[in-house]
C-alpha cells in the first residue's frame, strides 16, 4: 500500500515531524523505497527455501523494525497538548511501541536460520521485553483521559466490550482494561525465574491480542474511499498484534534460556 496516495500522505506528515528524517518532498520516493523492501522481505520469508536469502530476509525484517523504534526520540510520537504531556502519554509512538516484540520475533527467525543458540537466546529475551514494553506502556496509558476517550471509540461498537460501559463509566472501563494488562504484564514479568506463573501471563496476552483485532470486524478499519483489503492507521495498528501475539506463544512455550556459570 506504501504507493498509494493516502499512505504517501501519511509518510509525509512522518517526515515533517522529524528533522533528521528527509524532507516530506520525497514521500513518494521513499513510499516506492520501502514498499520494495518490505515486499521483498515479506516473499522471502513466505516463499523462500532455508538458507542464506530467508536469513537475510529475517535480519533486514529485524532490522527494519528495530529502526522504527528511533522514532520515539522525536516530538512527533507524542502528546503535547495540556494537560496530556510526559510519560506515559504517547500518541502515535503507541504503535512504535510494539516494534520492539517484533523485532525480536524477527531476529528469532534470523538465529533458527543459522542454528544459533546465543541468537535465540537474546530473540527469547528481546521478546519478553516487547511483551513488557507494550502491556506497561499501554498499560498505564489506560488511566489517562486522552487514551479512554481513545478507546472508546472501538470498545462501544463492540459487543464484546460495550456491555462495560453500563455498569463503568468511560475511565472506569478504561481503567478496568488497564489494570488487566499491568496485571498480565506482571505474570509475564516472571518469566526468567517462574515461567510456569509467566504462561498464565503470557496466555493472557494472546487472548488479549486476539480481542484487539476483533475491533478490526466491529469498527471499521480500512481506508475511507478504498474499502477492502486496505487498511486504515488503525487497522494497521491492531494487525500489528498479530505479530505481538506469535511471540507472547513462542514464550508460552519455551523455557527460559539456562545463564551460563
Amino acid at each position: 500500500m506504501r504507493p498509494l496516495p493516502f499512505e504517501q500522505a501519511a509518510l509525509a506528515r512522518l517526515l515533517s515531524g522529524y528533522a533528521w528524517l528527509p524532507s516530506p518532498a520525497w514521500a513518494e520516493s521513499i513510499g516506492w523505497a520501502l514498499a520494495v523492501l518490505q515486499s521483498a522481505i515479506g516473499l522471502a520469508l513466505l516463499l523462500a527455501p532455508r538458507g542464506r536469502v530467508r536469513k537475510g530476509a529475517a535480519l533486514l525484517a529485524a532490522a527494519y523494525w528495530a529502526a522504527g523504534l528511533a522514532l520515539l526520540l522525536g516530538p512527533a510520537a507524542w502528546i503535547h497538548d495540556p494537560p496530556y504531556r510526559g510519560f506515559p502519554v504517547i500518541g502515535s509512538g503507541q504503535t512504535l511501541l510494539k516494534h520492539l516484540g517484533i523485532a525480536a520475533l524477527a531476529l528469532g527467525l534470523y538465529a533458527r536460520e543459522r542454528g544459533c543458540g546465543d541468537g535465540a537466546r537474546r530473540a527469547l529475551y528481546g521478546l519478553w521485553l516487547g511483551q513488557l514494553l507494550v502491556l506497561v506502556w499501554i498499560g498505564l496509558m489506560k488511566f489517562t483521559a486522552v487514551e479512554a476517550q481513545g478507546v472508546a471509540g472501538l470498545m462501544r461498537a463492540s459487543p464484546l466490550f460495550a456491555w462495560l460501559y453500563g455498569p463503568l463509566s468511560e475511565q472506569g472501563a478504561s481503567n478496568l482494561i488497564g489494570a488487566i494488562e499491568l496485571a498480565t504484564a506482571a505474570l509475564i514479568a516472571l518469566w526468567p525465574w517462574r515461567p510456569q506463573w509467566a504462561r498464565w501471563g503470557l496466555w493472557a496476552a494472546v487472548s488479549t491480542y486476539l480481542l484487539t483485532n476483533s475491533f478490526l470486524f466491529t469498527t471499521p478499519g480500512w481506508q475511507p474511499g478504498y474499502g477492502f483489503p486496505y487498511v486504515g492507521g488503525t487497522a494497521q495498528f491492531l494487525l500489528k498484534d498479530l505479530l505481538l501475539l506469535a511471540g507472547a506463544a513462542v514464550l508460552a512455550l519455551s523455557a527460559p534460556p539456562r545463564r551460563r556459570a
